[in-house]
């Protein structure tokens, strides 16, 4: 029995020492992707591209998440594209119907400014920046979680040590 208890407490503090890690960098990364859809809509470049492809991907854990392949081209005439552009599964389902796409244009915005191009989809911008402030949110939550759990766990663990020395 001590043994068995022994393991849940230790898997329960590896779990605390994940999240205590793992929740603050969801929330910088989704924090960062806010930024960047502001500054974008903020001074980005609205223009329509070509939608190449869309790509669906099962993790192992059971999520979903979508991509779409762009091209257009900028103001100076050059083609442009950008591979991997995350699109939400709300939008996916009003592109891609029985795995065809059924759309082949869609309005972006991106930075013409020479770095690197990563657009927003107009149209799904409110979808990705809900998705962005939910993960921030758990993220935040669970780096709360984590670092006073782990801290609590080590700290009760430490005294216990020492009583029994």
């Amino acid at each position: 029995m001590t043994w068995l208890l022994s393991r849940i407490v230790g898997g329960l503090k590896g779990l605390l020492l994940v999240a205590a890690i793992g929740g603050p960098f969801l929330a910088y990364t989704s924090w960062s992707d806010t930024e960047r859809i502001h500054d974008i809509k903020a001074r980005g470049v609205e223009t329509v591209a070509t939608i190449e492809g869309a790509t669906e991907r099962k993790s192992r854990r059971g999520g979903t998440s979508y991509t779409v392949a762009l091209t257009w081209k900028d103001g100076t005439g050059q083609m442009l594209n950008a591979d991997g552009v995350a699109i939400s599964r709300q939008f996916a389902n009003r592109i891609v119907a029985n795995g065809r796409l059924v759309r082949s244009t869609v309005r972006i915005k991106y930075l013409d400014d020479g770095a690197d191009v990563k657009p927003i989809l107009v149209e799904d911008v409110e979808e990705q920046e809900g998705l962005d402030a939910t993960m921030v949110q758990l993220g935040a939550a669970g780096g709360t979680v984590g670092i006073v759990g782990s801290g609590l766990m080590f700290w009760l663990g430490r005294r216990r040590r020492t009583v029994m020395a």
